[in-house]
């Protein structure tokens, strides 16, 4: 089974959690996108994804690569992780409205409202074959309460406390990664659980 893996607004297949992947997974796929204009990045995600769809693919994301991960598991029933995600771009990017500057290649864009707006056509449709979330309760851009809200009884939830939006412990992503791969070569499913200290009162 391929894995697909996609970064984050602002970042590339250069970021840290890119190369870590790839040490622990080499034929990962991990396109380079514009994670600024959204109809560029459909197609450009597509042009990935869409061959390896019919043989199977394991699609993760991190933050906006999360939205993404799970609008194409969606779209072509397959298995997704998602690390801290941004299911709500429209929302979570809009502080960055203006000139804007990948961390990486340093490449320079404008991030619009127009193009905020347009997240409102890529809402997903479907439901992926399976869907495993992975969110720091530390994360300091986008509340882990967001996840709660959005897979409590749809995915497996593990929300380790502590962390933040680049989320720190990379080998629970490493190992959820295996665990969903050997689910996906036997029979059986993750199963649908929140692991974690969850605070009693969600803010």
């Amino acid at each position: 089974m391929s894995i697909v893996y996609m970064p984050g607004f602002n970042s590339s297949p250069a970021s840290e959690k890119s190369c870590l992947l790839r040490q622990h997974f080499p034929h990962i796929v991990v396109p380079e996108y514009n994670t600024w204009d959204p109809d560029i990045s459909y197609t450009q995600l597509d042009q990935t994804i869409r061959p390896l769809a019919t043989s199977g693919a394991l699609l993760t994301g991190s933050s906006l690569g999360g939205f993404w991960a799970y609008h194409f598991a969606c779209r072509y029933r397959l298995p997704c992780l998602l690390i801290n995600p941004c299911m709500y771009p429209e929302k979570s990017l809009h502080r960055y409205l203006g000139t804007v500057e990948n961390f990486y290649t340093h490449e320079r864009g404008t991030l619009t409202q127009a193009n905020l707006d347009r997240y409102a056509h890529y809402q997903p449709v479907g439901q992926p074959r399976h869907t495993c979330v992975l969110h720091e309760q530390g994360d300091e851009l986008i509340p882990y309460q967001e996840s709660i809200r959005n897979f409590m009884g749809r995915a497996r939830l593990l929300l380790p406390g502590g962390g933040n939006h680049r989320f720190v412990r990379t080998e629970l992503i490493i190992s959820s990664i295996k665990d969903m791969l050997s689910h996906q070569h036997g029979s059986g499913a993750p199963t649908h659980a929140i692991h974690s200290p969850v605070p009693t009162a969600l803010k």
